[in-house]
């Protein structure tokens, strides 16, 4: 089955701060170079451009549970997980995740993915659009994945009824 995983209003708020403060930089500087300074207004469009297309294009946007994997989707690059692979799946609340650093990820625009590390989970693989549904799962490769699907009680269930049975 497929689960949505829709934006909340913390992540909203972050990425349209950032689109407008992107788009801001770009009108600033068309206004501000003249023709001879063209070439650093080029270099921060190509960076800003990169920087938001890149955090779009990999954005978790669902989640998918068959009888083999589980699926995590994206723009780009599809992310799956075998069923098998998978040792344990819990729910958890946004007060377990204090104190994580952010190691090489986005947190904010579109959502929040990527590495993180949490002195209690160790080092975590985030695919989240909102800090409110939570779902960890622990896999047979001693890997940490954190989700949000928007319906987590469906989600968890059906991750826990399809074999192979995780506690």
């Amino acid at each position: 089955m497929k689960y949505t995983a829709s934006l909340d209003k913390t992540t909203k708020i972050i990425t349209i701060a950032i689109t407008l403060l992107f788009a801001g930089i770009l009108v600033y500087e068309l206004q501000t170079f003249t023709r001879g300074e063209q070439t650093g207004l080029i270099i921060t469009s190509a960076i800003l451009a990169i920087t938001y297309g890149s955090a779009y294009v990999y954005r978790p946007t669902g989640y998918t549970i068959t009888e083999h994997e589980l699926i995590i989707h994206r723009p780009i690059n599809t992310v799956r997980y075998a069923r098998e692979a998978l040792e344990s799946a819990q729910v958890i609340v946004k007060k377990d995740l204090q104190f994580t650093i952010r190691t090489f990820g986005v947190g904010g625009l579109w959502g929040y993915y990527g590495y993180f590390y949490n002195s209690v989970y160790g080092k975590m693989i985030w695919f989240i659009t909102r800090r409110d549904h939570l779902v960890l799962i622990k896999t047979a490769n001693k890997r940490t994945i954190l989700l949000s699907p928007d319906d987590i009680g469906s989600f968890t269930n059906e991750l826990n009824s399809v074999a192979p049975v995780i506690n």
